[in-house]
């Protein structure tokens, strides 16, 4: 019974993956590169909000100071998450954090340049799906250039 379990969990595992990679491909696919704000994202968003460093300061319990540390700390990538998330929360936004294949590619891309094989797994995949056989756990298919 516990390698069914397993089996059950590994195959819902890949679900989960798959479901995580169509939802960022989508996200991702209709945005287009940042660039990181000058003074970085604290400053830049609670600049935008109309906020005072007191002001976030105060909803965190701590210094007016202590915001200007955290907003330098971002601008060097040298804040933690959960600080960020902290800070983030007292300015009532959520922090969204995603990684993003570089250079335009799209998920199915970049996992086809690291496994010539995965190619021959899209076309398997698609012919299941044909006699409703897939697995659904491949992400999305590569899109035009």
């Amino acid at each position: 019974m516990r390698t069914q379990t397993h089996s059950y969990s590994h195959v819902k595992s890949h679900e989960s993956t798959a479901i995580a990679l169509n939802s960022l491909q989508a996200i991702t696919s209709t945005t287009r590169p940042i660039s990181k704000p000058v003074h970085g994202w604290l400053a830049a968003v609670r600049k935008a909000l109309g906020l005072s460093r007191a002001a976030v300061a105060a909803s965190l319990k701590v210094t007016p100071s202590a915001v200007q540390d955290y907003e330098k700390a971002e601008k060097a990538d040298a804040i933690t998450l959960a600080t960020l998330r902290r800070v983030a929360g007292a300015m009532d936004c959520e922090l969204v954090v995603a990684l993003v294949p570089k250079n335009g590619l799209t998920f199915a891309q970049l996992a086809a340049r690291r496994d010539p094989n995965f190619a021959h797994l899209r076309a398997t995949e698609h012919s299941m799906a044909l006699e409703a056989q897939a697995s659904n756990d491949l992400p999305p298919s590569p899109t035009a250039p």
